[in-house]
């Protein structure tokens, strides 16, 4: 059990900033930015920005969650998609209200159409999902969720409960519940960092030789070092 000022953290993964920035892939600033809240000063008029992830904990808490770690996974996947921050403020601000918790893009009712972000609404018509946009209040259609959604998995309150950044094939989990949410091999338990500096410090000896010393497959450590790699090149 890891705990900070009374604040116990068991089962709910544990990330410094620099961390969850690597894992999501944004520099660490920017990640402050849409977890604390700031000013900035623009042609003479100071702004108030407001932190785009909602923390219980508190602003000033040294770690990040589990949950808050796939609530700023998805703010990068909006802004990839080019989605304003000031309308993922908004959307944010209004998901909370309207499904009644403080992490509406954890709870697997969101997609964007590369301008809007929708909440699914859970009605169906044919095949198709019937979306909500959430900023300008209209009706659209989406053929399907986008794909980063199925790399969730939700529990019965419907928010994220594990990830695989890789897909569920592709042995990489994030689970809170194990490891405190750091990146594992899902099948052994490693940590995908432990095979990943196993290979660096030992650049003499091969994937059998690594998987043989941790008794892991061999998969295993390709999986990892691919991934470890991935993250130090976004």
């Amino acid at each position: 059990m890891v705990q900070t000022d009374n604040v116990t953290y068991l089962g709910v993964g544990l990330y410094s900033v620099p961390e969850a920035a690597r894992i999501i892939g944004v520099n660490p600033s920017t990640l402050r930015n849409w977890v604390k809240s700031y000013t900035n000063t623009v042609r003479g008029r100071t702004y108030y920005r407001q932190p785009v992830v909602v923390r219980p904990f508190g602003d000033d808490e040294p770690a990040l969650t589990f949950i808050e770690l796939e609530e700023l996974l998805f703010v990068k996947v909006f802004r990839r998609a080019g989605v304003p921050m000031a309308v993922i403020r908004e959307a944010a601000r209004r998901g909370a209200e309207r499904l009644d918790t403080p992490y509406p893009f954890a709870s697997g009712k969101f997609a964007t159409d590369d301008a809007h972000i929708f909440a699914t609404l859970g009605e169906h018509l044919g095949n198709k999902i019937v979306v909500e946009d959430i900023i300008r209040g209209q009706r659209a259609f989406e053929q399907i969720v986008r794909p980063f959604f199925h790399k969730f998995d939700y529990g019965d309150d419907q928010l994220a409960r594990r990830f695989w950044p890789r897909g569920h094939e592709g042995r990489v989990v994030l689970d809170p519940r194990r490891s405190f949410g750091k990146p594992i091999d899902a099948e052994t338990g490693v940590p995908t960092a432990v095979l990943y500096d196993a290979i660096v410090a030992n650049p003499e000896a091969d994937a059998r030789t690594i998987a043989a010393w941790f008794a892991v497959p061999v998969p295993a450590v390709n999986v990892a070092v691919e991934y470890e790699c991935s993250l130090s090149a976004a």
